[in-house]
């Protein structure tokens, strides 16, 4: 009976200092910090809408997401304080210019601020072709696309430097062999009606050449392979052709496909 006692005191005291172990172990692991990031402001989604949005930190408790208006000396105020990875802002004016940047807190530790992101509000949306920012979303173009794209600067410098909002639109455009397809793009905009004028944006043929587009000028594509291709193109804004460092606009423009021909 005494040893079967002893035997059961021992495996106790064993148990017992084996979690122990593991508890101290939990003890002395330190909790991770949250990592400070600046958070994403989506512009042009919706109309007079910005929406911020940051990834889950599992060292942070909660979020404050702090508001400014674009100035030299911007004046934040907290907008949203809480557990969400996500805010939506509709207290916004149209082509009014927001930083957002955010905090994280753990405790009574704060974390941050992380630096600004620049956000847009607008009563005009991204255009039907959206999202197409990347090669890989490329439009296609068969026929005529409307379209926008915009270049907007702040008054605060960041690293001194604006921060910037700007779009950029791909296409793809399939072209006969031995072809060449004449791509015509016309920016929407009075004074530059009558063609002789180049336009607020870039065109760039992928592993070809860039230039500045001529309003309503065919820009042609050649295909002189013995086989139909497919070409990548990206028209862009020219920073020089917007309001620097404290404003910017939106421009509307069609992208045709105005004709294929022999080479």
């Amino acid at each position: 009976m005494k040893k079967t006692s002893v035997l059961l005191a021992s495996i106790a005291v064993a148990t017992l200092a084996s979690c122990g172990e593991g508890l101290l172990t939990d003890m002395r692991t330190p909790l991770v910090d949250p990592i400070v990031a600046v958070p994403v402001a989506a512009s042009f989604v919706s109309e007079n809408r910005i929406d911020v949005l940051w990834s889950r930190d599992p060292g942070a408790s909660q979020y404050v997401l702090e508001r400014a208006t674009d100035s030299a000396t911007p004046v934040y105020a907290v907008v949203y304080q809480g557990t969400s990875t996500s805010y939506t802002d509709a207290s916004v004016s149209d082509q009014g210019r927001y930083l957002y940047r955010l905090t994280k807190t753990r405790g009574t530790r704060s974390f941050g601020p992380s630096d600004a992101a620049l956000g847009v509000a607008s009563t005009v949306c991204r255009d039907m072709q959206e999202p197409n920012d990347s090669e890989s979303q490329a439009a296609v173009l068969e026929s005529t696309l409307a379209a926008n794209l915009y270049y907007y600067s702040t008054t605060f410098l960041q690293n001194g430097a604006p921060l910037v909002e700007r779009d950029a639109d791909w296409y793809s455009v399939a072209v006969p062999a031995n072809s060449t397809a004449n791509i015509v793009v016309t920016q929407t905009q009075p004074e530059l009606a009558d063609g002789t004028r180049n336009t607020w944006m870039y065109f760039y043929l992928k592993a070809g050449f860039e230039m500045a587009i001529p309003n309503s000028q065919p820009i042609p594509v050649e295909n002189f392979s013995n086989s139909r291709a497919t070409f990548l193109f990206k028209i862009s804004p020219i920073p020089s052709c917007f309001p620097a460092n404290g404003g910017g606009s939106l421009v509307n423009y069609t992208v045709k496909l105005y004709s294929i021909t022999g080479n």
